[in-house]
């Protein structure tokens, strides 16, 4: 079992999560049939079908709740994203994420995580 992680110890510029993933068609349907999503997938001009963004953010976002061993009934405040160009099936992602803020206000402990999210050419993505 993995020791619990002493979230004072994180710092501020720390890099808390660096995962990869393939983007194949079963992970894109899981994510597409976890959240219910109605509407299809967008081709692009090669016919390569196009991962929805917000698969993406939730990767990437995955990679920090699991590396960090965020416990269920953490609450999840807020999120400001910026999608720089689309990414089909087939890519493969480099998401990482790095610690911008770390404090204590009261009894409530906040982290501020900054996501950046690459595809296999080295361009951002996320």
């Amino acid at each position: 079992m993995a020791m619990p992680i002493d979230y004072s110890t994180l710092v501020s510029g720390q890099e808390i999560s660096n995962r990869t993933y393939d983007l194949d068609a079963t992970v894109v349907s899981r994510y597409v049939e976890a959240v219910a999503d109605q509407a299809s997938l967008r081709s692009e001009a090669d016919g390569r079908e196009l991962v929805p963004p917000m698969a993406v953010a939730a990767l990437s976002l995955r990679g920090v709740v699991n590396d960090l061993a965020i416990p269920g009934g953490t609450l999840h405040a807020g999120q400001e994203l910026e999608f720089k160009k689309t990414v089909a099936i087939g890519d493969t992602l480099a998401c990482r994420a790095t610690l911008l803020q770390n404090s204590v206000r009261g009894e409530w402990r906040f982290i501020v995580v900054q996501l950046g999210v690459e595809d296999d050419d080295g361009r951002e993505v996320m």
